[in-house]
């Protein structure tokens, strides 16, 4: 899958392929699919790729939707882009059963890129976590999924605020640059309505020395992306 994506702006990386694994293991096929903030598309264009789910993409930035639209294109995958803010768009009467997000998760303290496109896409600041929780409550169907990623060191923040919307994670893993090291990034899915016990994966290392892991490797062999600065 080719991937066309700005020179000079925000560009995907491992932590949306992780989440993207992570998704395949619960999304089926003509479930209606929201993704918060697409960016190039890459995330939503793979799970339509591979499980042929009916898919909404959202994205503010009016050059990353257009990079969305493109993408579609270039991949020949029907999806409907919408470019707006999440946060005031009104989704009508429309409902879904799943919602996928890779959001902004640096706090502030962090220091700032100096480049717009890069900064709205990486600092919570601009998609406060517990306002994008609370819409999407919303937008979900009952019994519906939210499937993301996150900040590993901020999962207190999560599970506080999914908590306060009765949201409960049923699916964690963790992902680790090595076995040495602290978990960098959480995958999590939650089901509204859920009354069941959270099940927590067994880890995602990334490497070994200086190699990836035999699991990441696999996990880039299967998405297939080429990525093309334009």
């Amino acid at each position: 899958m080719q991937i066309y994506q700005p020179k000079n702006g925000y560009c995907y990386n491992s932590d949306t392929l992780f989440l993207y694994d992570f998704c395949l293991r619960f999304l089926k096929k003509n479930h209606k699919v929201l993704e918060i903030g697409s960016g190039s598309g890459i995330l939503g264009m793979l799970c339509v790729r591979d499980l042929e789910v009916d898919l909404v993409m959202i994205e503010k930035n009016p050059q990353m939707a257009e990079f969305s639209y493109r993408n579609l294109e270039a991949n020949q995958i029907a999806a409907e882009v919408i470019c707006e803010d999440f946060l005031i768009h009104n989704f009508l009467n429309l409902k879904f059963d799943c919602v996928i997000a890779n959001p902004p998760f640096y706090y502030q303290g962090v220091l700032k890129s100096q480049n717009s496109s890069i900064s709205q896409a990486r600092y919570e600041e601009n998609l406060p976590f517990e306002l994008m929780v609370k819409k999407l409550n919303s937008l979900l169907k009952p019994r519906g999924e939210f499937i993301f990623c996150y900040d590993a060191k901020e999962s207190y923040k999560v599970f506080e605020i999914l908590g306060r919307y009765k949201m409960r994670p049923v699916t964690l893993r963790y992902v680790y640059p090595r076995e040495d090291k602290e978990a960098t990034l959480l995958l999590c899915r939650i089901k509204k309505g859920s009354k069941s016990q959270t099940q927590v994966l067994s880890p995602l290392f990334t490497h070994q020395g200086e190699d990836f892991t035999q699991e990441v490797q696999r996990i880039y062999q299967k998405a297939k992306t080429q990525s093309i600065k334009c």
